[in-house]
């Protein structure tokens, strides 16, 4: 297999150490980062977490839990500390108790504004209420209280006379139209009938402060508002004042204490006798004597590796420049390769930003693609989405930059001879060639994709199938030749012939050997040509643009309304364009690899290599 089009080749290893040595061989593992972990077959006793586990888990939930109660300042970088003395620093932080005490209280307090915040929507609602809600306490009857409007207020009325509840109705000065429905009912019986289908909303009597007439619960209300904002803005006083004492050391014990979980847990995955333990995993084969040497020195010889042989799919791993990762997001997005399947990220990197380029085509539209997708990395998380798939828009913006200067496209306009640079090919006179040139592309990646599924095919014993997808090719390159001599005269009657005939046998071949897979006979035609829609997009867009241009472009000779009138129009056209050619880029582009290249060949469904590993922000090992 051609190296580039492969994943990290790996093998599985066995380690095996003196239990004496078990804390600072987890220590080195995880800190070298090296090795995927499996649990080993081997019969003997499974390990178990190390004894310190639980100390260490609950020391980590209180420093988290204060942390986010503290504010956000600068962390200086600390070493790493054993992890007993880690447990014994935090049980010692009486600190702890203190932000964890302020923490209740504040949350005390905001709970008791949203009660005071809700007493007073009532008090206010209804201000000129002569009753006293404190007073509303009885063994026999139950209250219930309504906020409706005069049709609702009727209904209430209407319903409640002669039902043996007694039903109050006060309209309200300060909302003109809301109306309060006091209603005391026998507390065994329900009054469900007597609201159905009223637009109403029911007021909770209980709630607190809700305890006398409503100007004395405003009264009581605004001097209890005051208190509570004054002892808020002490405890975040307070927090404040620990936060520049501790925040720094909390950030880094809770990176230390991550870290010593992590390592408590990871034994859960050993196996065990009396004296020793037994660690296995994946690891690149590139770094298997790396980590043997760096185990060695550590335990002093102390240990054993082994190269584990057997048939159990490895992980898959790629190791390819950081500007470039978000490639290989976006193909795990889809599905992660397997790794003992061609990788054909490469050819992604390559051909996308060439579709990207070819549809979007204009520099002053990759310009602005460009500076939007820099502005989303700088504001969106590098693990998530949103920051992958703007990486990949940054790389696709310069090819579309490329292309424009290809094609002298400068938002529709043709400025190269201002710059003295040659222009390369017009999308208006070379319509034509350029039908040619994307449907060729797309036999080309076709046939690519048929040649590299003959390779995973007979890689995973489907023979049958590889040879399937050698007559595939067969179909597409002769059917070309066919359909090129027949209707457009490029080769001769013979040689048209004899190519049609080869590709109806072949296309015979593929139906019996592909089995299951034989109605993908049909795609070995529709695939190569949807690659034509390369040049409809982009000459779609081309066109737009320039009826813009000859339509809209601004000048001042009718005036300075008109020109203002114009310059708005020519602009939002030209986005309205510029966001089409865009996401048109990005999802053709993307389908036709997923689905017209990836389709031929990929299998998917692989491993993620998952290093035993942590990634340090504040510590030093």
């Amino acid at each position: 297999m051609i190296p580039v089009l492969r994943t990290e080749p790996m093998q599985k290893v066995r380690i095996v150490s003196l239990e004496s040595d078990k804390q600072a061989v987890i220590a080195a593992l995880h800190a070298i980062g090296a090795i995927d972990l499996r649990k080993s077959k081997l019969e003997i006793s499974d390990d178990r977490p190390a004894p310190y586990s639980t100390d260490v888990s609950d020391a980590l939930i209180k420093v988290t839990s204060a942390l986010q109660l503290l504010v956000k300042g600068e962390v200086r970088s600390e070493k790493h500390v054993p992890v007993e003395s880690l447990v014994a620093q935090v049980k010692g932080m009486g600190v702890l108790n203190r932000i964890y005490g302020l923490g209740e209280e504040r949350k005390s307090l905001q709970e008791d504004q949203k009660a005071l915040e809700y007493a007073v929507h009532i008090a206010s609602s209804f201000p000129d209420v002569k009753i006293d809600f404190g007073r509303l306490r009885s063994d026999y009857l139950a209250y219930r209280a309504f906020e409706t409007d005069s049709k609702g207020a009727k209904i209430f009325a209407r319903r409640a006379e002669g039902s043996g509840y007694q039903l109050e109705v006060n309209m309200s000065r300060a909302q003109k139209g809301a109306f309060l429905v006091l209603v005391a009912y026998d507390r065994s019986k329900g009054i469900e009938e007597l609201y159905k289908g009223i637009k109403a909303n029911e007021l909770d009597l209980g709630a607190k402060y809700i305890d006398g007439r409503a100007s004395d619960i405003l009264k009581k209300a605004r001097i209890k508002r005051a208190e509570n904002a004054r002892r808020l803005a002490e405890i975040a006083d307070e927090i404040k004042r620990i936060s520049a004492r501790n925040y720094s050391r909390l950030a880094n014990i809770k990176e230390m204490l991550e870290i010593e979980l992590d390592r408590a847990e990871a034994s859960s995955m050993f196996k065990r006798t009396d004296r020793t333990f037994v660690v296995e995993g994946w690891v690149q084969k590139k770094d298997i004597r790396t980590l043997e040497d760096r185990l060695g020195a550590l335990t002093d010889s102390r240990v054993h590796f082994e190269e584990l042989e057997g048939d159990e799919l490895a992980p898959t791993q790629t190791n390819r420049p950081g500007f470039l990762k978000p490639f290989d997001y976006l193909v795990g997005f889809y599905s992660v390769q397997r790794s003992d399947e061609i990788d054909p990220t490469w050819i992604f990197i390559l051909s996308f930003p060439i579709f990207y380029g070819l549809m979007v085509t204009d520099v002053g539209y990759g310009l602005v693609s460009l500076l939007l997708a820099s502005f989303i990395t700088k504001k969106t998380n590098p693990d998530g989405l949103m920051y992958n798939a703007a990486r990949l828009w940054q790389l696709n913006s310069v090819a579309a930059i490329a292309f424009g200067l290809l094609s002298n496209q400068w938002f529709g306009f043709q400025l190269n001879s201002y710059l003295g640079l040659p222009q390369v090919f017009d999308w208006l006179k070379n319509t034509p060639m350029l039908i040619a040139i994307t449907v060729i592309f797309g036999i080309i990646q076709v046939v690519l994709g048929l040649a590299l599924g003959i390779i995973n095919s007979y890689h995973h014993g489907h023979k049958k199938l590889a040879v399937a997808r050698f007559t595939s090719i067969l179909v597409v390159i002769f059917g070309t030749i066919a359909v090129a001599g027949f209707f457009f005269s490029a080769f001769g009657a013979q040689t048209s012939n004899i190519s049609a005939g080869i590709a109806a046998v072949s296309a015979l071949l593929t139906l019996v050997l592909s089995g299951s897979e034989a109605t993908e006979i049909v795609n070995l035609v529709t695939h190569p040509l949807s690659y034509a829609r390369l040049m409809g997009f982009g000459l779609g867009s081309v066109i737009i643009a320039f009826l813009i241009d000859m339509a809209f472009t601004p000048n001042l000779n009718g005036g300075i309304i008109v020109f203002v009138v114009y310059a708005i129009i020519f602009i939002l056209l030209h986005l309205i364009n510029m966001v089409l050619a865009i996401f048109e880029g990005l999802v053709q582009g993307v389908r036709l690899n997923f689905v017209e290249f990836f389709s031929k060949f990929y299998f998917g469904n692989g491993i993620p290599f998952k290093p035993f590993s942590y990634k340090r922000v504040y510590t030093k090992e």
